[in-house]
């Protein structure tokens, strides 16, 4: 019982802790007032990621990660440290901290995975109808 309510104490005074820590953060301020862009810019690409018809394309060498909408009209780059939003009319260099650029990029990643594995699975399910097909005109040509 006391080290279940020690415990507990600890975590409240740990919580209290972070809480504080997020609010004095020096890279979340500027000007006094905390900047909520980096949430902001984590929406709009969660957003479009979500979105199927959306591009998503991956650059191995320079490890950017690009997003293009469904009608073409807003185009996301993702690289280290910086996102930035671009359509015709205007372009934001948005900077993000480590753990709001690795918010991104896993969101990212997971779709990526995801959509290869349904393109995976679509490409198997041929080749074994395929395999079928031949394995049928093999014994048709036998008889």
């Amino acid at each position: 019982m006391k080290k279940a309510m020690t415990h507990g104490f600890k975590r409240q005074i740990q919580k209290i802790g972070i809480k504080v820590a997020r609010i004095l953060d020096p890279e979340k301020m500027h000007n006094g007032e905390r900047k909520d862009f980096d949430g902001e810019a984590f929406s709009i690409c969660r957003r479009l990621i979500s979105k199927e018809e959306s591009v998503l394309l991956v650059s191995p060498i320079s490890g950017k990660r690009y997003i293009k909408s469904d009608d073409r009209q807003l185009y996301v780059i993702i690289e280290p440290a910086m996102v930035t939003i671009v359509n015709h009319a205007y372009s934001y260099n948005i900077p993000l901290d480590g753990p709001g650029y690795l918010r991104i990029v896993k969101s990212f990643d997971n779709e990526v995975e995801r959509r290869r594995e349904l393109m995976e699975a679509e490409i198997r399910s041929n080749v074994k109808h395929s395999l079928s097909q031949i394995y049928k005109n093999i014994i048709n040509e036998n008889i």
